[in-house]
């Protein structure tokens, strides 16, 4: 089969969580599909890096992206994507990531090399929904993240401009109206689609996830005492806020206990504010070219995630290393992990510094919770049977359904 994977930014080099899910979904498939990658790049140093992605197997089809190739471009998208937001409603984040450019790339390589099947990831590119060609047509949504906005509402973090919110819910459910397959990154984001009137009769499945275990491995090395890591891109609100969290509510009660307790914080994006509030006890590393050695070296890694959809791709990774993990519900919500087992759960600053603290004061409970998240990465997320879940979901895809209009 010919696989199209239709993605607006690239995703190599992996810097993101979502750049490994599609890396990692783009390897699995091309292990028994011609896989094509169609995507984006920010700038020309961008489109070169992209090319590498093809040593996974994945044959690449990348375009700059229409408004950095030049000041002149910069500046005619700013007043074209002006008019488009106030005259058609569609949101901001949309018009750049789904540009004309980009979806005539998409249909072009469809249509000249036979492509059997498109993903196209995340709603951003609800406008290639029958224009294609492809027999499959399915839609990658990480998240439902017009319900992660009202979670955001409700927590007085929302700091988008007036209008913009129902710009992106309409363009999204219109999406979910328009695709008739859907696949989503974890199950309970699958049942939740299903109860939406959009999606009545389309076929909705949960996407497999797998990480190489082979590269993500325990390291068999001393962890350091009383390191506590944070992983994420805090260009997203969630992250900022599971810092921020953290940092302000439980990291002072963890070091009442353990004053030499530190928060070691890794990632793109933490900006000077974010840095200036986290306080006393909190490193900053940045962005980092691997985070296994960090995910080696720590006592522990948190998820102290107040709000979210999608699958933490973090979790995965730590997982697989065997790294002891405290973290909310929602943290690790819909990836079927147990808690007390292969990760401990907290969702209240107290609770999670009891938890943290527990950790850090017991090396065999950490070491137990590490070696059952092992097992746990083994028995569900392991590369060497991805390709035969891959294919169980595209043999779904494949299937005529009653209401199937794709």
């Amino acid at each position: 089969m010919k696989i199209l994977l239709a993605l607006s930014w690239a995703p190599w080099p992996v810097r993101r969580g979502t750049d490994r899910l599609m890396m990692n979904l783009a390897g699995g498939l091309a292990k028994g599909h011609e896989v094509f990658l169609v995507t984006m790049a920010l700038d020309r140093a961008g489109l070169r890096e992209v090319e590498d992605a093809a040593q996974t197997g994945v044959r690449v089809r990348a375009i700059l992206a229409p408004n950095r190739r030049s000041a002149l471009h910069r500046a005619a998208y700013r007043v074209r994507n002006a008019a488009l937001r106030r005259l058609a409603r569609v949101p901001r984040q949309t018009l750049y990531a789904a540009p004309p450019a980009f979806l005539d790339a998409v249909r072009r390589t469809a249509r000249v090399e036979a492509i059997d099947a498109v993903i196209a990831s995340y709603w951003h590119l609800y406008r290639l929904a029958g224009t294609t060609g492809a027999p499959i047509e399915a839609l990658l949504t990480h998240d439902i993240d017009f319900r992660v906005h009202e979670e955001r509402i409700a927590r007085g973090l929302s700091t988008l401009p007036p209008g913009e919110a129902e710009r992106r819910e309409r363009i999204e459910r219109e999406a979910y109206r328009r695709y008739r397959r859907i696949v989503t990154v974890t199950p309970r984001d699958a049942e939740t689609l299903k109860e939406l009137d959009e999606t009545r009769g389309a076929t909705i499945l949960p996407l497999p996830l797998a990480m190489d275990l082979d590269r993500f491995r325990p390291g068999g090395g001393r962890r350091e005492t009383d390191t506590i890591l944070l992983l994420g891109s805090f260009d997203a609100d969630f992250n900022r806020d599971a810092l921020s969290f953290f940092a302000r509510d439980v990291l002072p009660i963890v070091r009442r206990t353990r004053p030499t307790a530190r928060l070691l914080v890794v990632g793109h994006h933490a900006n000077g504010d974010l840095r200036r509030e986290a306080g006393g006890g909190v490193e900053f590393a940045g962005g980092v070219p691997d985070i296994r050695l960090h995910l080696a070296s720590c006592a522990l890694m948190v998820l102290p995630l107040r709000f979210g959809g999608g699958v933490r791709i973090r979790m995965m990774e730590a997982a697989a290393m065997g790294t002891p993990v405290v973290s909310t519900g929602i943290g690790v919500g819909g990836m079927g992990l147990v808690p007390g087992r292969e990760y401990l759960e907290a969702n209240d600053p107290a609770a999670m510094a009891e938890a943290v603290v527990s950790l850090l004061d017991d090396g065999d409970l950490a070491a137990r919770i590490g070696l059952g998240a092992r097992n746990w990465a083994e028995r569900t997320i392991s590369m060497a049977d991805y390709p035969e879940r891959l294919d169980r979901m595209l043999d779904r895809l494949s299937e005529n359904r009653p209401g199937d209009r794709a």
